[in-house]
């Protein structure tokens, strides 16, 4: 009789035991992000932080799956798989997300942010929140912005002033304003994906690049060009864009759960950005490329000379910056 009980007892045991398993297994929710940065970059960094966190304070529900150096797809691709809900969410960089709302082309406008705190009061503020919003009519939700080093020059030559930059041909990663800001200074500008810009820089298509400090720096581009310009053209960065429909399935938990994590990710870039951008300076220079320094003087050379273009921005945009400038 003892034994049949201890058998009876033990086999309920572990069918309770099976059938916890299989509804952890049921209940557990996959985010997949694609990154088009590779591992070590702070963008994917930063998800690594928002993954952590999620999957901790969920205690398991949540797994999220990263996919690095555009393991899953290219970064051109990325806007439309969150809306399609193919990815659940992404953050893809601020000129994919303003070639579908033209608004975010105030975040590329030349030389109008210093710093990030500057910006950061921005985006924290009436007009950030109007940006992200814009974001509903396009089958996403906006849930906030990551930061990736102010875009510098990097060149075959040293870059010192405007007369030195004219002529040259000068690679542009995704952005209208970019391309049109290059244009207004005199230089030539070429569309090269991420991905392949050190190749392309190698073999000579073009005299030099637009990218920031911690990318440069990872790609290894002291290893093709010779110099880089602290131009600081404008803060590069990433909006946070979470699929709509499935964040509303996630109900108020697990909405909270999501957001203090991305939380969490931003606290962390905020903090890491500025060690990024200052170790990758040092990394470059100590492999032997110039790094020149950008006077005050030859900045407002540059903005003079950037004067079409921001007076021909849209009217939306020239709205948004009065905001900012009250």
């Amino acid at each position: 009789m003892m034994k049949t009980f201890l058998a009876a007892t033990t086999s309920v045991a572990l069918a309770l035991a099976f059938g916890a398993s299989a509804t952890t297994a049921v209940a557990q929710t996959e985010i997949k992000i694609p990154l088009e940065t590779p591992a070590a970059h702070i963008k994917t960094r930063t998800a690594e932080v928002f993954k952590a966190e999620l999957e901790k304070m969920s205690a398991g529900k949540y797994k999220v799956t990263l996919y690095p150096a555009g393991q899953l797809m290219a970064g051109k691709d990325e806007v439309p798989a969150v809306a399609r809900g193919q990815v659940q969410m992404a953050m893809p960089t601020i000129g994919y997300v303003s070639t579908i709302e033209p608004a975010f082309k105030l975040l590329e406008t030349p030389m109008l942010f210093d710093s990030y705190d500057s910006m950061e009061t921005v985006l924290n503020g009436p007009v950030g929140a109007d940006l992200l919003a814009k974001l509903g009519a396009k089958r996403l939700m906006g849930a906030g912005f990551w930061y990736d080093g102010f875009v510098a020059l990097w060149s075959n030559k040293p870059i010192r002033t405007l007369a030195d930059f004219k002529d040259k041909k000068i690679r542009v990663f995704p952005s209208e304003v970019l391309a049109s800001s290059t244009e207004a200074l005199g230089a030539a500008p070429t569309a090269i994906p991420g991905a392949e810009v050190f190749l392309a820089l190698k073999q000579g298509v073009a005299d030099g690049a637009w990218t920031t400090a911690p990318y440069g720096n990872q790609i290894k581009l002291y290893e093709v060009l010779k110099s880089v310009t602290k131009v600081n053209l404008f803060p590069f960065g990433y909006v946070v864009v979470v699929n709509p429909a499935w964040y509303e399935k996630q109900g108020g938990g697990g909405q909270k759960m999501i957001n203090d994590a991305l939380a969490a990710g931003k606290a962390y870039n905020l903090k890491e950005i500025t060690n990024s951008i200052n170790n990758a300076y040092k990394n470059v220079a100590a492999n032997g490329m110039e790094v020149v320094e950008f006077s005050a003087e030859e900045r407002t050379r540059w903005i003079a000379a950037l004067k079409p273009l921001y007076d021909g921005l849209d009217p939306e945009i020239k709205a948004l910056l009065a905001k900012i400038k009250k």
